[in-house]
Parts: structure tokens; sequence; C-alpha cells
């Protein structure tokens, strides 16, 4: 079946339609969440305990701000029951709602990585022109990756494209050789050494523990109870 990836497309699970671009507002709604929760935990309480209608105790908040932004930040755009429609559109549902990856227009490629106990969680970051983010690994209904569309996608974009795929994304999809060739269909993007994923759990709470203590500090100043 033929599609038309700027317009509507019938969806084989029973949805009402496929648009290219799809999931776009949800993403700029998440990207405030992300960039707004920080601050207004800080500022919001403080404000009501120097008015005397909270306690102090919600000052505590901004131990957790930085870890709810990083949360809506990866959570907002994780998919599941990933399905392609046509050759172009790659489809899946998120805790936003259904966004919707235009394949012959991605603009970043990236891999998130997150060490566990038994086996390691590993996604790709998907991101097109339109503005919309996914971060997916299988299709729906098997256990088939996102990786040959991807891939394959990749490889078919015209020279000077310019796609950014980072060291890790392009490790996984076997696309180093690609990455590397001068003719612009894709340029490396960020480069993880393989001996500091195991480590980034532990040099995220390095970053985050400092920062949320000074917010904590912070609110406490404004608060006028230090």
């Amino acid at each position: 079946m033929t599609i038309n990836t700027r317009g509507n497309t019938p969806d084989s699970a029973g949805h009402a339609g496929v648009t290219a671009g799809q999931g776009r507002t949800a993403r700029r709604v998440a990207d405030l969440v992300v960039l707004l929760s920080p601050p207004l935990m800080l500022l919001v309480p403080a404000l009501l305990i120097r008015a005397r209608l909270i306690d102090d105790g919600y000052l505590f908040l901004n131990l957790v701000s930085l870890g709810v932004s990083a949360l809506v930040a990866a959570y907002s755009c994780m998919g599941w029951h990933a399905r392609p429609h046509g050759d172009d559109l790659l489809s899946a549902r998120t805790l936003t709602g259904r966004r919707t990856i235009d394949l012959s227009r991605l603009t970043k490629v990236g891999r998130l990585e997150v060490p566990g106990q038994a086996r390691t969680d590993d996604r790709l970051i998907l991101t097109d022109a339109h503005g919309v983010r996914l971060i997916v690994h299988k299709l729906a209904g098997g256990d088939a990756t996102v990786d040959a569309l991807v891939r394959r996608a990749l490889r078919t974009r015209p020279p000077g494209a310019g796609v950014v795929v980072s060291n890790r994304a392009a490790e996984r999809l076997d696309l180093r050789t690609e990455v590397s060739r001068p003719q612009g269909r894709l340029k490396p993007g960020r480069t993880i050494p393989d001996g500091l994923i195991g480590w980034v759990p532990f040099l995220s709470l390095l970053v985050f523990a400092p920062t949320s203590f000074g917010l904590l500090i912070a609110g406490f100043v404004l608060s006028d109870l230090i």
C-alpha cells in the first residue's frame, strides 16, 4: 500500500490515522515541563511558605525536581507497540499519546542505554525534521527491533543530508563506516567511551546530588528560613 507521508494514513492496528509530525505538540509540552519543573518546585513552595500557607517540609521537593525532569524527558518519549506504515513512517504509543516519526526525514539518531542488574535497557532515540522525538526498541507483535527500518532509512538519505548519528547508535546500527564517509549523508554525533556506560548512574549522581542540595538551600533562603 502506498501512503502519503504528508497526510493521514490508515492504521492497520485500527487507529483512525497516522500522520507525519504526529506528537510534535506533545513533545513541546513535555519539553516545557522538563524546563519548568525545577524552578517552579523551587519558587512556588518558597513563596507559599513565606506566606505561611504550607509547611516548610515542601522545600524537600527540590531534592527530586531534577529527577522529575529527567523522568519526564525520558518517559514522555518512550514508545511501545511501534508499527511501520508504508516505507517512511514509524508510529508508536507513548505516555503523551501517539507519536509518528518520518524515517525519510530523520535529523538525529541517538542511543539510550540504562544498565540494569539483569540486562541493559537499550533503545534508539529518533528525532525527525517535524520536531517529533521517539525512544523505541522493538516492533509490535514480536522480537524484531526497529534497527533494520532505521538503517535502511539512513542509508537511502541523499548526500549532504547531515543526519547526526551518535557513536553508540552507529555501533548498534552497524553504520560506523557510513558515518565516517565524507559524503555528508551522515555525520558523527556525541561519543561516549564504552568504559563509561556502566558508570553513567554514578556519574549522574555526582551531578544531580550537589545541584539538588543547592536548590534545597536556595529554597530555604527564598523562604526566609535561613
